[in-house]
């Protein structure tokens, strides 16, 4: 369900979607509810990425225009160098959002 998919293993989804943001983030599990806290671009951003983390459930996700925050850049990437960019089970993308703290 969306609740464990934003929680994510160790909780690690969640702490990520907080540090991006800004963001204080609780999830209550029972009630199927996610708190978020902080000023109004925090908690917008929160909640632009928890609806993308839920998107990705059902399919491929875009960013529309005009739901810029100042907070991405859109690289096209070639099909041809997907696969490098993604690393092989995630692993490129993970190292580059550590090295960034994103």
């Amino acid at each position: 369900d969306d609740a464990a998919f934003i929680l994510g293993k160790g909780g690690k989804t969640k702490e990520k979607i907080a540090r991006v943001s800004g963001a204080e983030i609780e999830l209550i599990e029972r009630d199927l509810i996610l708190e978020i806290y902080g000023s109004k671009l925090q908690r917008r951003r929160a909640k632009k990425y928890a609806e993308g983390v839920m998107a990705q459930r059902t399919g491929p996700v875009s960013v529309a225009e005009g739901n810029d925050d100042d907070d991405l850049t859109v690289l096209l990437v070639p099909q041809v160098a997907a696969g490098f960019v993604i690393g092989r089970a995630g692993n490129f993308l993970r190292t580059i959002e550590e090295e960034w703290c994103t």
